[in-house]
């Protein structure tokens, strides 16, 4: 069992978590400076940050954000590596949804076409409709492997990921 805790500030706490989330999703580290500046903007004006706490233990994070209306986009979501796999991302999905649910219909997110675990969690969550397609021209193209390919509306797309180096 989990429970949602509202961001109330403690920017070391947040900065230390955005920084394995980026280790975690593009094998960057960030500087302290750099994950300082995406505390503080994922904590600004339109913007709702939680913490995912198992007991009293703080297992990840939950980034929503306004893109215009109500606060009905996902930003991130985000499970230490070493609670990966237990059903908490599901748990804190269910959490985040109730709260959309009270002032909206929908919640959105985009998902890396190469992040597989995130689609296979949303994807048995219920998340089924496409809403907006970003694609992309790659102008380097040995920089990037294809690892899969993908059929919408009878174009065909590529997925890749970066290039071992």
């Amino acid at each position: 069992m989990i429970k949602l805790v509202k961001y109330n500030n403690e920017k070391e706490v947040l900065s230390d978590l955005i920084k394995r989330f980026w280790i975690a999703h593009n094998d960057y580290t960030p500087t302290d400076e750099e994950a300082l500046e995406d505390c503080l903007a994922w904590t600004g004006e339109n913007h709702d940050t939680y913490y995912i706490q198992k007991e009293d233990v703080i297992i990840g994070f939950v980034h929503l954000a306004s893109r215009g209306c109500a606060i009905d986009w996902l930003e991130d979501l985000f499970i230490l590596p070493e609670f990966q796999g237990k059903g908490y991302g599901s748990e804190a999905l269910e959490l985040v949804e109730n709260k959309v649910k009270e002032y909206s219909d929908s919640l959105y997110m985009e998902v890396a076409a190469r992040n597989s675990n995130a689609l296979k969690l949303y994807r048995r969550n219920g998340y089924d409709v496409l809403n907006t397609i970003t694609i992309r021209k790659d102008f380097e193209q040995e920089k990037y492997k294809t690892i899969g390919q993908e059929t919408i509306l009878g174009y065909s797309f590529e997925v890749k990921d970066y290039a071992e180096e």
